[in-house]
């Protein structure tokens, strides 16, 4: 006995629907990957005693920081400049957000 019109109409309609999702989730942006190394390691003297080699032990160090000194201009366009190189995972973004980190830390006289 083969289906109905009415239960095919149904499974097409939500083979199409699964299928229009798939497509959906193929476009969506992949999540940052923050266990890229950064350009080099960095050893600051300061804060957590670390050694900062991915951008996630460097993420880990602004957070252990106290807020008011995460709020510090240089400190904020650093994080941004982690999530970036997070993002997007090219060379140049990670150079970059390590440049940015060394900066910061020099700025709190911490490297």
């Amino acid at each position: 006995m083969a289906p109905s019109r009415a239960a095919m109409s149904v499974w097409l309609t939500k083979v199409i629907r699964l299928a229009a999702q798939a497509r959906h989730n193929e476009r969506m942006a992949k999540a940052p990957d923050f266990k890229l190394a950064l350009a080099h390691p960095i050893k600051p003297k300061g804060g957590p005693g670390v050694l900062l080699v991915t951008l996630e032990d460097a993420v880990q160090f602004i957070g252990l920081m106290k807020p008011w000194r995460q709020a510090r201009p240089y400190w904020d366009h650093c994080a941004s400049g982690l999530l970036k190189a997070a993002k997007t995972g090219k060379r140049a973004d990670i150079v970059e957000a390590t440049r940015c980190l060394e900066v910061a830390l020099r700025r709190d006289n911490w490297l």
